[in-house]
C-alpha cells in the first residue's frame, strides 16, 4: 500500500478517522476495486489498533462503501448493472434537488456557493486532478447543504457518495473536468436565478452525459 496516511486528530473518535481515511483511499483508488481489506494491514498503515479499523470497515460495510463476505471485507467492484441501479436513482433525485436549491437558495447561500465554483474553477486551471475532485466535492457538498428537506439531501448524498471512485476515475481526463466544471456553473447560474425548472434541467442533462459516458466506459467484471 503507497501511501502513509495516520491518524493525528485525537478529539475525534478513531473509528470516525479511520471510516474518512479508508473512504479517501477507496476514492482516490489507493485501495483497489477487489482489493481485500486487512485489519491489520490497514491498522498498520494508519498507525492505530485494530479495534478502530474493525468498527470503521463495519461501518463503511453498512453504508454501501465495503462489501463483505465469509473471508473478510473487500473494496467493492461495481458491475455494469449497480452503475445503472445508481443512475437510476440518481434520476429520480437529483432533478428535485437542484429544484428545490434553485427555489430555497438564500443570498449567503449562493455567496458560499459561488466562492466554492470559483475555487473550483481555480483548480481545473491548476491541471491537478486531485485538486480538482477535492474541489468538486466540495461544490457538491455545499449545494446538497442548500436543500431544506433534510432526508431527500441524505438520500441524495448517499447516492452521491457511491459514485466517489468512479468519480475520480472520470475526471483523471481533463475534457471531463471541463465538461463538470461547465455543468457546475450553469447549475450555479439557475439557482442564482431562482429558476427552479433551468436547474431541474441541467441536472437532468448531467445525467445524460453519464449514461453516454458508461455506455461507452462499462465498469470492469
Amino acid at each position: 500500500m503507497g501511501r502513509t496516511l495516520r491518524v493525528v486528530v485525537q478529539a475525534e473518535r478513531l473509528r470516525d478517522q479511520v471510516y474518512q481515511l479508508i473512504r479517501e483511499d477507496l476514492k482516490s483508488g489507493e485501495l483497489a476495486p477487489g482489493q481485500r481489506l486487512v485489519e491489520v494491514e490497514l491498522a498498520e498503515k494508519y498507525g492505530v489498533s485494530r479495534t478502530p479499523v474493525r468498527e470503521a470497515l463495519f461501518q463503511l460495510t453498512r453504508a454501501g462503501f465495503v462489501e463483505s463476505n465469509e473471508r473478510g471485507y473487500l473494496a467493492p467492484v461495481y458491475s455494469e448493472k449497480d452503475i445503472r441501479d445508481r443512475l437510476e436513482v440518481k434520476r429520480a433525485l437529483a432533478p428535485a434537488v437542484a429544484a428545490l436549491v434553485a427555489r430555497c437558495a438564500t443570498p449567503a447561500q449562493i455567496r458560499r456557493l459561488t466562492r466554492a465554483y470559483e475555487k473550483e474553477s481555480i483548480a481545473f486551471e491548476s491541471g491537478a486532478h486531485d485538486a480538482f475532485v477535492e474541489a468538486n466535492d466540495a461544490f457538491r457538498a455545499e449545494y446538497i447543504d442548500i436543500c431544506q428537506n433534510a432526508l431527500l439531501a441524505r438520500c441524495v448524498l448517499l447516492v452521491e457518495h457511491q459514485f466517489d471512485s468512479a468519480r475520480s476515475r472520470i475526471h483523471r481526463l481533463e475534457e471531463n473536468r471541463r465538461l463538470s466544471l461547465a455543468y457546475d456553473g450553469r447549475l450555479l447560474a439557475a439557482i442564482a436565478a431562482h429558476d427552479p425548472e433551468g436547474a431541474s434541467a441541467e441536472a437532468r442533462a448531467f445525467l445524460e452525459f453519464l449514461d453516454g459516458y458508461y455506455a461507452e466506459h462499462p465498469p470492469g467484471p
